[in-house]
């Protein structure tokens, strides 16, 4: 065999085997778009729960690469994807979702498979934020809206103490873990010092075991504790501390305050005024909140809405249904958001702070408890108690 003819049969020996390896029995391989060809699996929503039109992000394994042919379905109504990686989705919870149910989303990969976790869809404009089976009530917010801070049954038993959530919802921080009940945080804007209600004596000033309020601040970066000092010390409880944004009027906070007799018998509530080195009372009221310039608080009086310069005790009535209490004045808006007992619950309402144009927000069956706006007023943060249960909720406005 001579050597052209060697090397055209190489030639065809080696066309025959491309050949071979492009037949349609053996098609190329597909790019892999399903994790892997795991099961893909959900750790969490964040937030656990929102309202159509509202954004979520569903955190988990095995979802694929890119969103393909994959799908996300809230209750059954496919929803926009805004990303799509192996480990997180974002969506939109699509329009026509009923609201205030508890439903689910179910996430389809490439590859066909399915999961689905459960997911709360709120009354409209308003997402969830806790889930917990303890009851979780009187949020604020954090500098920045970044965080939400309430108080919590979650240590266990009757106990109550404060802690924080990233305000999208994902892992709490406990910030107290004292020998008495913590309620009614609230946090300065300005430094981030925290003031609440206790009746924690293990600084030996708190002899009496009344509720006084106490502040201080998170102890490292992460937080996870908080220093403790006293601001009252009285026979009788206070309650509701506030801070000012503004020292406008003289004053850095207002709280409530129980006056009894001599007896212990209860005479009223009082606005206590906190400037520095005194304590002084206002009017008679409570769960007071100051204007943006310090000059002002808005207060609940006989479930009416009142509010009265820091000065002087000339009071002006907003609302006269008998059923309103728990107001907070918008900062930037000057508006004060509160709630109202109507139609047998609860409810979340707005005005202007002359008490007029007065706004339903939130209204469900259930109850909307002790809402706060944030400093930049663009959400609502409120409890909710839906499901059997008292968790946090954020309303965002429209």
């Amino acid at each position: 065999m001579n050597t052209r003819t060697t090397i055209i049969l190489l030639f065809l020996c080696l066309a025959s085997l491309l050949m071979a390896g492009c037949s349609s029995d053996d098609p190329p391989t597909a790019p892999n778009n399903t994790g892997g060809g795991g099961d893909p699996t959900v750790t969490a929503i964040s937030p656990p729960g929102a309202a159509a039109g509202l954004k979520a992000k569903i955190i988990g394994t095995n979802f694929g690469a890119g969103k393909g042919v994959g799908s996300v379905k809230v209750t059954g109504i496919d929803a926009a994807i805004e990303t799509w990686s192996d480990t997180e989705i974002e969506f939109i919870v699509p329009p026509g979702v009923q609201s205030d149910v508890l439903g689910n989303v179910a996430v389809t990969t490439s590859g066909g498979k399915t999961v689905s976790s459960e997911f709360d869809i709120p009354p409209a404009n308003t997402y969830r934020v806790t889930t917990d089976i303890a009851m979780d009530e009187y949020p604020c917010w954090g500098p920045g809206a970044s965080y939400i801070y309430f108080c919590s049954t979650r240590s266990g038993g009757a106990n109550w103490d404060l802690y924080r959530i990233p305000a999208t919802g994902g892992e709490t921080q406990r910030l107290t873990n004292y020998d008495g009940p913590d309620f009614y945080p609230d946090v300065r804007a300005s430094s981030g010092e925290i003031a609440w209600s206790s009746t924690a004596d293990h600084l030996g000033y708190n002899m009496d075991g009344d509720y006084e309020i106490f502040t201080g601040y998170l102890v490292g970066v992460q937080g996870g504790e908080v220093t403790m000092g006293l601001a009252t010390q009285n026979e009788s409880r206070d309650l509701d501390p506030a801070w000012a944004n503004d020292l406008g009027g003289g004053y850095h906070m207002a709280s409530t305050w129980e006056a009894v007799d001599q007896d212990g018998n209860f005479l009223a509530w009082k606005v206590m005024m906190h400037g520095v080195g005194e304590i002084i009372e206002l009017t008679e009221g409570r769960q007071p909140n100051f204007s943006s310039n310090g000059e002002w608080v808005v207060y609940n009086h006989q479930e009416n809405i009142y509010k009265s310069p820091t000065t002087e005790d000339t009071p002006e009535q907003l609302t006269d249904t008998m059923h309103d209490s728990y107001p907070h004045w918008g900062w930037v808006n000057d508006k004060i958001v509160f709630q109202r007992y109507a139609n047998g619950g609860y409810d979340i309402y707005s005005m202007n702070s002359d008490g007029t144009d007065v706004q339903e927000l939130v209204a469900t069956s259930n109850h909307e408890y002790t809402p706060s706006w944030s400093f930049d007023c663009t959400k609502i943060v409120y409890c909710g108690h839906r499901w059997g249960n008292f968790d946090i909720y954020v309303y965002v406005v429209p």
